[in-house]
């Protein structure tokens, strides 16, 4: 892929892949002037139904990040939401974007503590809703910024001891279904504002699927980018009986045109001799979990009042894992919906330390200038062995060290195929890092 013709803050960026696929975005609108090149790159998707992706450089998914990122992206996103929702000019967000900008592997951001540890209260009881899988670290780093405020996410695991409360498709995606599973039963009648957060529209008919199944008439969109056309702005308009207002960083028009199919660069597979490299494992005990999943990820509600909890929690096992890094560049690695937890703990490790999680998403993997996925790992999904999943943008020869994060305990050959993977790239030694109760 050449190089997008244009990184500024407005005006016309293309991207040719491959001189397969031509994307030519306008950007009309960018409130905060961060640059595109801060925020996103360009890939190209295994999906029939939608072509292209978004591969943001601020969620921590399928590019590593610094840890720091997600929690300054979602202090931005907070403040831009009360800028426009209460017509509020009190939470500036310059600083939170010139570090954004400036921020680098060597970075200190205790100059933020004052603005990010000072929770905003909100005129409106207010229900963050963050999306699966990809949004899930993104809209819970949002959250947390409000003193009286909930948070749930949609989630794609199968889970059987509770009803779901809802049910809704993303038509575009790789995976469509999404579910809602509130540990209290009337859990959406409770507020007056109901805020959905995704990394990006393109138009919105997946938030439009969601908001039809919930109660209420005042709804929210939190998004990083907004790509919808005429068409989607008017079916947002003549939705019967509500009020949508969508807040984001970034607005603009796209088009894309595709010529012949995109060759992927072949899945990485370590080979089966690959020698294993030391390891270490802790287990934390879960206070509060069903069928084994964290509450403290919101998946089944969290309000304001766990955010300390919460923040005890991460702070407490951080001092723990701290004690465990060696010299070097080191990679934490998140699973799945699992991002907003261990994305906070890997930022409490020291410098050069950078963050990103395996996702089922399957984008083309090529080793071309700017392009979003350079190599990916596929591997079966350490919950579900139907589900392959991917861990994308591994460079050889860079990462000291690991830190492997996941929900639940790996099982012994799990914990053996990742040793393999990250050996192949010559990494040193690995931390793994789980729960149970």
């Amino acid at each position: 892929m050449e190089n997008p013709t244009k990184n500024y803050c407005n005006g016309p960026i293309d991207y040719n892949i491959d001189n397969s696929l031509q994307i030519s975005l306008n950007i009309k609108e960018n409130k905060c002037r961060i640059p595109a090149s801060v925020l996103f790159t360009m890939s190209a998707r295994e999906n029939k139904k939608r072509d292209f992706l978004f591969v943001s450089k601020v969620i921590g998914k399928h590019l590593p990040m610094i840890p720091d990122t997600l929690k300054i992206i979602g202090g931005i996103l907070s403040r831009l939401w009360v800028s426009e929702r209460e017509n509020s000019y009190n939470y500036p967000t310059s600083e939170l974007v010139n570090t954004l900008i400036s921020l680098d592997a060597n970075h200190n951001t205790s100059n933020l503590d004052n603005i990010l540890n000072t929770p905003i209260k909100l005129k409106n009881k207010t229900l963050f809703i963050g999306f699966a899988e990809t949004a899930t670290g993104l809209a819970q780093s949002i959250y947390q910024n409000f003193s009286n405020a909930a948070y749930i996410h949609t989630t794609r695991e199968k889970i059987t001891s509770i009803e779901p409360a809802l049910f809704f498709k993303e038509e575009h995606s790789h995976a469509v279904e999404h579910t809602l599973f509130p540990y209290e039963k009337d859990f959406f009648n409770k507020y007056d504002d109901i805020v959905l957060i995704d990394d990006e529209l393109t138009t919105g008919k997946s938030a439009l699927n969601l908001i039809r199944c919930l109660p209420g008439k005042y709804f929210g969109i939190i998004s990083i980018l907004d790509w919808r056309d005429a068409n989607s702005y008017k079916m947002f308009k003549d939705e019967p009986g509500i009020d949508v207002r969508v807040c984001s960083l970034l607005k603009g028009d796209i088009k894309c045109s595709k010529s012949k199919d995109i060759i992927s660069d072949d899945v990485i597979i370590a080979p089966s001799s690959t020698s294993l490299i030391p390891f270490t494992e802790f287990i934390f005990p879960i206070r509060e979990s069903i069928e084994g999943y964290n509450k403290s990820t919101g998946r089944f509600g969290i309000t304001s009042q766990d955010n300390i909890k919460i923040n005890k929690e991460i702070g407490s096992i951080s001092e723990i894992l701290k004690r465990e890094r060696t010299p070097g560049n080191c990679l934490c690695v998140g699973t799945g919906e699992f991002i907003y937890l261990p994305c906070s703990i890997s930022s409490k490790l020291g410098a050069y330390v950078y963050y990103h999680s395996t996702t089922r998403s399957p984008v083309h993997a090529r080793n071309i200038t700017s392009y979003g996925n350079k190599n990916k790992i596929a591997f079966q999904s350490p919950d579900d062995e139907t589900i392959t999943n991917y861990l994308y943008n591994i460079p050889d020869n860079f990462y000291n060290q690991v830190y492997f994060f996941s929900e639940k305990p790996l099982t012994k050959k799990k914990k053996e195929e990742f040793n393999k993977i990250f050996s192949y790239f010559h990494v040193k030694s690995i931390v793994f890092v789980c729960w149970k109760r």
